[in-house]
């Protein structure tokens, strides 16, 4: 249950429970993240500030290069950047997997920290290699949505791989029940979830955004809002979840497509898509999606905003909130929750957790526009009950969803496992798993390679190793039907050729051989004709003539007789 309380004592609790943990309990302990990114990902940022001013750790960040507004907010923090390259997916890649991945292990045994985790898919199968092969004492994977475990190809390298880590962090509860299913022990799994900073979402100190002003709307015009990228539609194969083939994973087709059944009740009402286009994919999405609101006569009700920085202002200013994903961790769900926004997601991974079914918000199935309709009219039909599932939405997400919560539970497993952490950085160790780790590659590298790469994309094109057997018969039937209608036509010019006494044409001819036989035949010969080869040429080196002298001579037959005439 969520405790009613007023806004001066969510906070506070809070304070005095991570005040109880000294600093001190972390001195000397050396913390490494790794994010295949140098863009985005500022809760990596927002972690290792806080561990550091917190707790006192001594922290480092390695990244995926050394330029990027990610890398500029390290250094004007002071907290040390450290490089490598975590690309593997092309045949390229592959083959300079293994230097990457001892470049990496290299730069960790020279900096010796004492526990390294990392974040994102990439960093975190060659991380974990890395740290694996360095033998640091404590490695973490933060896992930061279920997408690549609900893929075929990502869940089992994850999978192949995930035994080198300490423990693993998965950031919802739905990640936590894949990995149990993949076979890893529950007590090496430890939910923290990915949360922001909650000192930015404070509803008192924000003042909406006056979209109703900006567009010349009436005060009193429904607001419903989704604050995403625009992300490029994803492919049909093993590395996207069965959910996501052919679409994006935020789906912002399903909630323009939801608009006619919302509209239909309350008609002056506004959709507002707050995120700008992801890269050019993404930008090509979002104008697919403009062309749609025009082909469903939408344009003065969904409003493409751009990109905004004001979002705080801007969730506090809806009236509903949506998140349409296919495939999520808790996606904005926190954010608009923490502003006390009313909230309509989909019932898919991480959202779950915090959008809480008739408590905190409403869910609904994921891709399929009357479901999201039907959610979003709920919350229009009721605005003191949306109000009031916003209001304990924020005192759920503050209980356990934000970024002083997540820091103070990354502190305490830090600490749990240092207590009973090897003294780790051990030169023989290192030198044994090389080995292991050269096993570990390789069949990486084959079962990606030749699997992956190869098989399992021609059979999902429709190929079958069996389809070879059958055009072999195919094309000895038409060859046998070829000879027999040659030999017919043989045959009629014979019977043509000659002189023919009608009276003798009762005699029944007999239908040409089959060809298997035939076939048969031809391959047997064949054989030994090089049978009959091998027989004729001199192989041996005279082996057999001195095979034949040592047995005479131990027998006493033709001893006077010399070597030379006993060759062939």
């Amino acid at each position: 249950m969520i405790a009613n309380s007023d806004k001066s004592s969510e906070i506070d609790p809070l304070t005095a429970q991570s005040d109880k943990i000294l600093p001190s309990a972390a001195a000397g302990l050396r913390i490494c993240h790794i994010a295949a990114t140098t863009e985005g990902a500022v809760w990596v940022f927002e972690q290792l500030r806080d561990l550091r001013d917190r707790y006192g750790y001594d922290v480092s960040v390695i990244l995926n290069g050394t330029s990027g507004a990610l890398v500029d907010r390290f250094k004007a923090a002071g907290i040390p950047v450290l490089a490598s390259d975590f690309q593997f997916l092309g045949s390229g890649d592959l083959f300079a997997l293994p230097r990457r991945i001892l470049n990496l292990a290299r730069i960790l045994e020279n900096e010796r920290f004492d526990v390294v985790q990392t974040h994102l898919f990439h960093s975190m199968v060659i991380g974990r290699i890395a740290a694996w092969l360095a033998d640091v004492p404590m490695r973490l994977s933060m896992i930061a949505g279920p997408f690549h475990l609900e893929a075929y190809t990502p869940r089992w390298i994850d999978g192949s791989t995930q035994w080198m880590d300490t423990a693993l962090i998965p950031s919802c509860e739905y990640s936590r029940t894949l990995y149990l299913a993949m076979g890893v022990r529950k007590e090496r799994l430890e939910v923290i979830y990915y949360g922001p900073d909650e000192t930015r979402f404070e509803p008192s100190r924000e003042v909406a955004a006056d979209f109703r002003g900006e567009y010349g709307w009436a005060p009193d015009t429904p607001l419903i809002g989704m604050v995403a990228y625009f992300y490029p539609e994803l492919g049909t194969n093993r590395w996207t979840p069965l959910a996501a083939h052919g679409r994006p994973v935020k789906s912002h087709a399903d909630l323009i497509r939801a608009m006619p059944a919302v509209l239909a009740e309350f008609p002056d009402a506004k959709l507002l898509l707050i995120g700008s286009g992801w890269e050019e994919g993404g930008r090509q999405y979002q104008a697919r999606m403009q062309a749609l609101v025009a082909e469903l006569d939408l344009a003065d009700n969904v409003i493409f905003t751009g990109y905004r920085t004001d979002i705080p202002a801007a969730l506090k200013a809806l009236d509903v909130a949506v998140q349409a994903s296919v495939s999520e961790n808790l996606g904005g769900s926190i954010e608009a929750l923490l502003m006390e926004a009313p909230m309509v997601a989909t019932r898919v991974g991480g959202l779950v957790d915090s959008v809480i079914d008739g408590k905190t918000g409403v869910l609904v199935g994921p891709a399929d526009p009357a479901e999201l309709a039907r959610g979003i009219l709920q919350l229009l039909r009721d605005r003191a009950r949306a109000r009031e599932l916003g209001r304990r939405g924020r005192r759920l997400m503050l209980e356990r969803f934000t970024l002083r919560k997540t820091v103070e539970d990354e502190h305490q497993l830090y600490q749990k496992l240092h207590a009973c952490a090897p003294a780790g950085n051990r030169s023989f160790r290192r030198a044994l798993r090389l080995i292991g780790g050269a096993v570990v590659g390789g069949y990486l590298a084959f079962r990606y390679r030749v699997f992956d790469g190869n098989l399992l994309p021609a059979w999902d094109a429709g190929w079958r190793p069996w389809h070879f057997l059958i055009l072999r018969r195919l094309m000895l039937r038409a060859i046998d039907k070829l000879l027999r209608a040659r030999q017919s036509v043989r045959a009629t010019a014979r019977s043509v050729e000659s002189p023919v006494n009608e009276q003798f044409m009762s005699v029944k001819i007999e239908p040409p051989a089959p060809i298997a036989p035939r076939l048969k035949l031809a391959a047997r010969m064949m054989l030994y004709r090089f049978y009959a080869f091998v027989g004729r040429q001199k192989f041996g080196w005279g082996l057999r003539a001195r095979l034949r002298a040592g047995l005479r001579r131990r027998l006493g037959i033709g001893a006077g007789r010399s070597d030379n005439a006993e060759r062939d």
